[in-house]
């Protein structure tokens, strides 16, 4: 078969990839009216919506976004014509608007369409870092400066990176930028004000770390009948006092409750209570927990630390020339910082004496005769001698597996256990921003657009929890227990927003168009994978957004 090849006709590739799908969501959340009431133009709305989809789909710096935006639909990335002095420009007036305005409308507006339970609320922060000197900053955006980094980089400064959550689903629901230096046991209560405001209500349940368990902050939540729970610093003095009950035994424990353990198959997490009416002397009720799971945990953790010291005492011990401590002096000075490093202070001991050692040198030089004298030098050495604390080991034995939690709630320990144990989710949610969003870098050099650029990171965060939220209510209404989503075809229970959105990432279609005119003649697309359709039916949402 002979085919005729007419140049009044050109084939183009475009490419779709997983923008369809976003965008279904940015038009359920009316995003494009919610920016277009606060920026009060349209002509900053597509540069930040094309900054948002390239959040999701493959993060750039701002220059590289047009060239990325290039092989697909124009209908899908605002022409194609989009460079990175429009998104600049678009993020100064994004800095410059009322950002906490926006925010509440769009969260309302995601809680209004997706059906999203806000009766339960996680806090926590993370630290985004920065490369740079950001010497000369503008004094009303985020202030970039050293502080106890999360990334472990005390080194570079840093920006914190506040959200609270849902536990229905981790949907981000409010989010705040704060200077690097800040701690955050200064937060909670600024940010349970500011969730209150959102959702005008103050009867969620507002659960945070030990950072919460303030007195100031727990009384001025419980003041306005707010409810919360929170972890007990091991610090407090009803920490210490239940410490010695433990030592002397007369602790009653009883069992609550045991599940799988999550970190070995085959083994349970065995989780007790302690009877009696603790409470903190704010008036609080406490629970004390002991985990079989965690008890494992502490000792494993602890004996590895004591490993550790150990060999490192050693090497300092064994030291020859000009590096080894001298002095009794230098000597406990290192060995202080080692053990303060290794984090095993009181459980491993070290003590310094002194080695006598006698050497002899010649009193002149040359050859040595039988009538050469001798000079007869005698140094003292110090020397280490370590050895277990074992009367501290005993007491951390007796406390390992046991953590406390209160609460100004009356809600019972099991329900207040299961509560806490939702604030680790956090971490998917740091994870997601700093991995599949790659917030950090910012390839900004100016921090009022870095604060700017955060707010579309949370909108992207935004979009891509909800999206894994309807795939898990899909597969959880269609009896659908995993997804072969995974490379390879491989099975997925918890289907991730990456995995999601990898899915669709080589999608494209072919388009026929006349060579003069440029109008479409035909288009061509390969039908979609079975997996493909079967992610979009759990999604609600129809095959025809890729047609």
């Amino acid at each position: 078969m002979k085919v005729m090849q007419d140049s009044s006709f050109k084939l183009v590739q475009e490419k779709l990839g997983a923008i369809p799908l976003i965008d279904r969501f940015v038009e359920k959340l009316q995003l494009r009216v919610h920016l277009e009431n606060t920026l009060g133009s349209p002509c900053y709305i597509e540069p930040l919506i094309l900054l948002l989809k390239n959040i999701l789909v493959d993060r750039n710096a701002l220059y590289s976004i047009k060239d990325w935006s290039a092989p697909y639909d124009p209908v899908l990335v605002a022409g194609r014509v989009i460079g990175d002095d429009r998104i600049a420009r678009a993020l100064d007036k994004l800095f410059k608007s009322d950002r906490a305005t926006l925010m509440t409308s769009v969260v309302l507006e995601a809680i209004r369409q997706f059906k999203i339970d806000v009766s339960e609320i996680h806090n926590d922060t993370t630290s985004l870092k920065v490369h740079g000197s950001y010497s000369k900053q503008r004094r009303s955006a985020v202030q970039l400066k050293r502080g106890w980094s999360k990334d472990h980089r005390p080194d570079l400064k840093q920006l914190v990176y506040d959200p609270a959550v849902t536990r229905d689903g981790c949907i981000p629901i409010y989010f705040k930028v704060r200077d690097g230096n800040r701690t955050d046991d200064t937060l909670y209560w600024e940010n349970w004000l500011s969730i209150r405001g959102l959702l005008n209500r103050s009867d969620f349940l507002f659960v945070g770390d030990s950072k919460l368990c303030v007195t100031e902050t727990m009384m001025n939540i419980d003041r306005e009948h707010g409810r919360f729970i929170t972890m007990v610093p091991r610090n407090r003095e009803q920490a210490k006092q239940f410490n010695n009950e433990l030592l002397a035994s007369t602790v009653r424990w009883e069992r609550l409750t045991s599940k799988r353990s999550s970190r070995k198959s085959g083994r349970m997490d065995i989780i007790d209570v302690a009877v009696g009416p603790y409470k903190l002397w704010e008036g609080f009720r406490l629970y004390w927990y002991r985990s079989s799971e965690k008890r494992r945990r502490d000792k494993e953790d602890r004996d590895e630390r004591i490993e550790t010291a150990f060999a490192k005492l050693k090497v300092l011990d064994e030291s020859t020339g000009r590096g080894r401590p001298k002095t009794k002096r230098t000597m406990q000075r290192r060995v202080d910082k080692l053990l303060h490093k290794c984090r095993a202070e009181k459980w491993v001991q070290a003590e310094i004496s002194f080695q006598r050692i006698e050497t002899f040198k010649q009193k002149t030089r040359g050859r040595a005769t039988d009538d050469t004298d001798y000079r007869r030098i005698i140094k003292h050495i110090p020397r280490l001698t370590i050895r277990r604390n074992i009367e501290a080991i005993t007491r951390s034995e007796v406390i390992d597996g046991i953590f406390p939690l209160t609460t100004n709630t009356d809600l019972d320990a099991l329900y207040v256990l299961n509560a806490y144990k939702y604030q680790p989710k956090l971490e998917k949610l740091h994870s997601l921003l700093k991995s599949l969003l790659l917030a950090a870098p910012f390839y900004l050099k100016r921090n009022d657009r870095i604060d700017a650029l955060m707010f579309v990171n949370f909108l992207a965060q935004l979009i891509a929890a909800l999206i894994e939220r309807q795939l898990r209510i899909g597969m959880k209404e269609q009896k659908v227990s995993k997804i072969n989503i995974l490379p390879e075809a491989r099975p997925s229970k918890h289907p991730s927003p990456e995995s999601i959105l990898t899915l669709f990432e080589t999608e494209t279609r072919h388009v026929l168009k006349n060579a003069t005119t440029g109008a479409t003649v035909q288009t061509f697309r390969e039908p979609l994978s079975p997996v493909q359709q079967q992610v979009l039916k759990l999604l609600d949402i129809e095959s025809a957004i890729y047609v």
